[in-house]
């Protein structure tokens, strides 16, 4: 008995492990062109995870967020890494996601969240803050979103462009002002940028459709009209 739950824990580490670092195709706003990267980066270029495998078998498979006083928990199981937005959630139920994008029997939708920055993503970053600008808005916090299928322990992106997909982004309590419109920007490889308006009521949150596959996500705040 022992054993079998030492080999369970060694087979559940590297499944975690292979998740958050096999490559992904990274943002590269600017130059209309995509590259591999590795795990939390999404500069554009081949780079390292500094994620250790204690860290990735910490890394929460699920999420929630509290909407118009109800806990929503995300429908969709993933490696859910951002330190800058409470609670990314999503809604569409995942049997839809998967009958809408043609999921084959064993796979599953899986997605990753996890949060991006100038140094690691400049290019979509650029991007997000034009957008941001043009719009007379503040960025909140930027992430990158992969939503794609887990098959056979290897993940896989979703086509971009498909069926839509709800999420729910909470917002960082001290971002919370009165007043204040907010949404979220997304910016997809090749450098096509979205302003995705939000769809509740509740001040704490936004939630918005979107679409599969790797996008870089800003939630940002303007002055309401």
């Amino acid at each position: 008995m022992i054993k079998n739950k030492f080999m369970k824990r060694v087979l559940t580490t590297a499944l975690a492990l292979s998740l958050v670092m096999a490559p992904v195709v990274g943002v590269s706003a600017s130059s209309g062109s995509s590259s591999p990267v590795s795990g939390n980066s999404a500069s554009g270029t081949a780079s390292s995870t500094s994620v250790s495998t204690a860290e990735a078998v910490e890394i929460p498979t699920t999420s929630s967020v509290t909407v118009n006083g109800q806990v929503l928990t995300t429908t969709v199981k993933g490696a859910y890494m951002s330190k800058t937005v409470p609670g990314t959630v999503v809604m569409t139920a995942a049997d839809t996601i998967a009958a809408n994008y043609g999921l084959e029997a064993g796979e599953q939708p899986y997605v990753r969240i996890y949060d991006i920055n100038e140094d690691n993503s400049p290019a979509a970053l650029t991007s997000i803050n034009a957008a941001a600008d043009a719009i007379g808005g503040t960025v909140v916090a930027t992430v990158n979103v992969e939503l794609g299928k887990l098959g056979g322990g290897k993940f896989a992106l979703l086509a971009q462009g498909g069926a839509p997909i709800t999420m729910v982004f909470g917002i960082p309590r001290n971002m919370v002002n009165a007043g204040y419109t907010y949404a979220m920007i997304c910016v997809r490889p090749g450098g096509a940028v979205e302003i995705l308006p939000d769809q509740d009521l509740d001040p704490n949150t936004v939630t918005f459709a979107t679409t599969g596959g790797l996008g870089a996500y800003a939630l940002v705040m303007y002055p309401a009209a």
